[in-house]
C-alpha cells in the first residue's frame, strides 16, 4: 500500500536457508546438520524520487523470526560430553554459556540433540533498485540487500542476503 509516491508499507514472508559449513559440521560433531529461518515482517518503504535516478528504495521493518535447526539422526549427549560452540542453536544442556561466551565444558545430565526451533522478534533494513520490464505487464526486476537481526533467547541471529527477483 502506498501512502504517497515516497512512502508505503507492505507485509512479507521470507525463507532463508541457514547452511552450516562442512568444516563446522565435521569438527563439532554435527553430521548432516541443516537449518533455515522464516520471517513475517511489516515493512516501511521509502522510494527515492524518480528524477533522482532509477527507482531506488529503502526498507525498514519489524517482524517475527523462526530459526529452525535439525540433525539427520538424533544424538544422545551423555553426562560429561564436552560442549561445542555451534551446538548453542540446538540448546542442549552442555551449551550453557556465560556473558563472556565461555562454554560450559560438560553436560550436567545428558541430552538428546535432534532439532530445535526458536521464535523471536527482530528487525531488518536495507535497500534496492528496480527496473520495469516493458515486455511483461507491470513486472519489475529488482536487486536488493538486507540486514536482518533476530533476538532469540540463546544468541542473536544475523543474516545479510542479496536478492535478485521479479515483482509484479
Amino acid at each position: 500500500m502506498n501512502f504517497s509516491r515516497l512512502f508505503g508499507v507492505d507485509a512479507e514472508y521470507m525463507y532463508y536457508g541457514l547452511g552450516l559449513k562442512p568444516s563446522v559440521m565435521n569438527g563439532q560433531g554435527l553430521p548432516d546438520a541443516s537449518g533455515h529461518m522464516q520471517s513475517i515482517n511489516l515493512d516501511g518503504i521509502v522510494t527515492v524520487p524518480r528524477h533522482v535516478g532509477k527507482l531506488a528504495y529503502g526498507i525498514f521493518d519489524i517482524g517475527f523470526y523462526d530459526r529452525h535447526v535439525s540433525l539427520a539422526h538424533s544424538q544422545f549427549l551423555q553426562n560429561g560430553t564436552p560442549g561445542q560452540p555451534a551446538w548453542i542453536w540446538w540448546d542442549p544442556l552442555c551449551a550453557d554459556y556465560n556473558p563472556a561466551k565461555i562454554y560450559d565444558p560438560a553436560a550436567p545430565y545428558g541430552a538428546t540433540m535432534s532439532s530445535n526451533s526458536k521464535v523471536a522478534g527482530g528487525f531488518n533494513y536495507g535497500g534496492g533498485v528496480t527496473y520495469r520490464l516493458n515486455a511483461l505487464h507491470n513486472a519489475k526486476l529488482y536487486l536488493e540487500w538486507r540486514y536482518h537481526r533476530a533476538y532469540q533467547s540463546d544468541v542473536q541471529t544475523i543474516v545479510m542476503p542479496f536478492t535478485v527477483g521479479l515483482r509484479w
